[in-house]
């Protein structure tokens, strides 16, 4: 809605123009009443209508020059091309014989005056000057029109151009609103989302479906320093991408690829606009792959903490000329980045430094998680007490094209809808397989890993009991595990959810125990049935032996006076398997056991298990240091 202080400025500026705007303004109009509008028959707005065809160029022109002298206005027109002018100078003269038609409508005038002030709001025009050019039009239209043959008529015009005024109002009020709406929607994700992948998709598409923007992308340099978009939301940006990857890859160096805004945001840590990508000498290379594609000015935003390097760069493409340079939109665009900047702070100091992968990658490992492209590896876990396999860990693996994908590489670019998809798939194949071996005469229990963000979305505790009805598996032979390093949901009961699927009937582990922040609380009080010893604890042993197993027993014995059994991971050698034999753990878990395998090859390879080291008699060294130690602990606990 237009407020009183834009009225009253709209009419100082009026009255500014001469005395056709002000005096006229209380004739009564022609027509019935003080109607604006079903005024077809008129023949005074007739004549009007045909005196302003025959002026549209002169007043049009003369509009333009007084532009010239508003600064925002100017700003606008020094960046567009010649053709561009003609355009804009072809839709105002559309646009002035239609406000002084007789058949205009209400309806018609109102949408179109929406419109109009969409399209002046996109483009950076502050309101004041929006009022101001209202004042630099009529001043126009006095000087080539007739005041004495259309008095009447002129009055008219002028209310249906201050109703005109107060609907693009409407327009400037519905985008500021959006962006007030963006920008809580961003600042609620960045209080939750953990993730960086989780944290730039959602954003991306937030953007994408903001008014002002016809296409978005994060990214980062790889180590070649070469610009990688990672995430992208918007109808064309697909092609834009494609295009610019194919001929002129963007870098953040002192190349020539590395003089547009992208690259100069990133060295400076500066907001770089790019106002017109058509007139923009530095956007050349690019300038071919965005104008087809809609895409007529951009802005580089880094992401970063104030005095920290910039993390990311938020590219934002705009569908006209301007990118986001009125003063609302400065403001927008300020806030945006320090949400943004401070949020994927928060996501490194959680998950740490994430590689860059390329969007075109992140999209393709999505789909192919859909496909048979997904395969489960399995790794055996020998029981230490009885010399059998009755367990293995399930550990998804990525066919893409000629390469196999451990979770590695592909982990840090799924989002939690790609981590849902992920375990829906990989919990059936698991599920079947272990039907499968049943079938061969193994009984084996399989392990799969179950995200910590599971806890706070319904949706796994419903594909786990849907995959176990449907394979028929008996839920004794399912164990989920849970990280200990992951940082569970704010505001969930861990127990009680971990609780709901232990009630299945399946079986629970807490991984990479030692490596996270376990308090005994958590152990004593979640109903975990195992605890794994982090690999990274025992891959310790070869520089310091002695203290390495000296914490492996301590953990090992924590995990017992809570009832816990115990795996120990990242077994790679003899000697270090003998030395949980040696210090009680109940299983191992390892390459000196066996790597993870495909399920067909694992059928095969139970026919040879290896054998549990004598832990009563050890012959490696680790073994015999391991005995010292147990002999020692029990000396100081007589």
């Amino acid at each position: 809605m237009i407020t009183q202080d834009d009225e009253m400025h709209a009419s100082n500026v009026s009255a500014n123009v001469g005395e056709f705007w002000h005096p006229l303004q209380d004739t009564a109009p022609v027509g019935e009443g003080r109607e604006m509008y079903g005024l077809a028959g008129t023949p005074q707005l007739a004549a009007l209508c045909a005196a302003m065809q025959h002026h549209a160029t002169d007043i049009v022109s003369h509009f333009h020059q007084g532009l010239i002298g508003l600064p925002a206005s100017k700003r606008i027109l020094d960046h567009l091309t010649p053709a561009e002018i003609r355009y804009a100078k072809s839709r105002q003269r559309r646009r002035l014989c239609a406000l002084s038609a007789p058949e205009l409508t209400a309806a018609d005038h109102r949408a179109q005056a929406i419109r109009n002030g969409r399209m002046h709001a996109i483009v950076g025009l502050n309101w004041e000057d929006l009022v101001r050019a209202r004042g630099v039009l009529g001043e126009a239209i006095f000087k080539h029109i007739d005041t004495s043959a259309h008095g009447e008529a002129l009055c008219m015009l002028s209310r249906r151009m201050n109703q005109d005024l107060a609907w693009q109002a409407e327009a400037y009020q519905r985008l500021q609103i959006s962006r007030h709406e963006v920008l809580q929607r961003i600042t609620l994700l960045a209080w939750k989302t953990e993730s960086y992948t989780d944290l730039i998709s959602q954003v991306v598409q937030i953007l994408g479906e903001h008014d002002e923007i016809a296409g978005c992308a994060v990214g980062r340099p790889d180590r070649q320093g070469v610009f990688r978009f990672e995430l992208a939301a918007g109808s064309t940006i697909e092609r834009y991408l494609a295009g610019i990857e194919k001929t002129a890859p963007i870098t953040v160096g002192n190349a020539a690829g590395s003089q547009g805004p992208t690259g100069r945001a990133w060295r400076s840590g500066h907001v770089v606009r790019s106002l017109n990508i058509a007139t923009d000498p530095k956007m050349v290379p690019w300038r071919a792959a965005a104008l087809p594609v809609g895409f007529h000015s951009c802005i580089a935003i880094p992401l970063r903490q104030p005095g920290e390097p910039t993390a990311a760069i938020l590219n934002l493409y705009c569908p006209v000329p301007g990118a986001l340079t009125g003063a609302d939109q400065i403001a927008f665009v300020s806030l945006l980045q320090t949400i943004l900047g401070f949020a994927i702070a928060g996501t490194e100091r959680l998950a740490g430094n994430t590689s860059t992968v390329p969007y075109t990658a992140r999209r393709r490992w999505s789909k192919l998680l859909g496909s048979d492209a997904l395969q489960m590896h399995y790794q055996p876990l020998l029981d230490l007490t009885t010399g059998q396999v009755t367990k293995v860990e399930a550990l998804a693996r990525l066919q893409d094209g000629d390469r196999l994908l451990a979770p590695g590489e592909f982990f840090p670019a799924l989002s939690s809808e790609d981590f849902l998809t992920l375990y829906k798939r990989g919990l059936e194949q698991a599920l079947s397989q272990s039907r499968q071996w049943l079938q061969a005469g193994f009984a084996l229990n399989v392990s799969v890993n179950l995200p910590s963000s599971a806890l706070g979305d319904i949706r796994y505790f419903k594909v786990t009991e849907r995959a176990l009805k449907k394979s028929g598996a008996a839920p004794n032979q399912l164990t989920l595990e849970v990280l200990e390093t992951d940082a569970f949901p704010l505001g969930v009961d861990v127990s009680q959810e971990l609780t709901k699927f232990k009630a299945l009937g399946i079986q629970l582990a807490e991984d990479d125990l030692g490596s996270g922040y376990s308090s005994l609380t958590r152990l004593r009080e979640v109903p975990f049935d195992l605890v794994k010893i982090d690999r990274t604890i025992v891959s310790a042993v070869g520089r310091d032996p002695l203290e390495t197993l000296r914490f492996t027993y301590q953990l090992i014995q924590l995990g017992h006076s809570l009832n816990k059994a115990v795996v120990v991971e990242g077994i790679e050698d003899e000697g270090m398997l003998e030395a949980v034999v040696v210090l009680g753990a109940d299983i191992a878990q390892g390459y000196v056991i066996a790597r993870p395998m495909p399920a067909e090859q694992l059928t095969e390879w139970m026919a040879c298990v290896p054998r549990v080291p004598d832990g009563h008699a050890p012959s490696t060294a680790l073994g015999t240091l391991a005995a010292r130690l147990l002999v020692e602990a029990r000396k100081r606990l007589m």
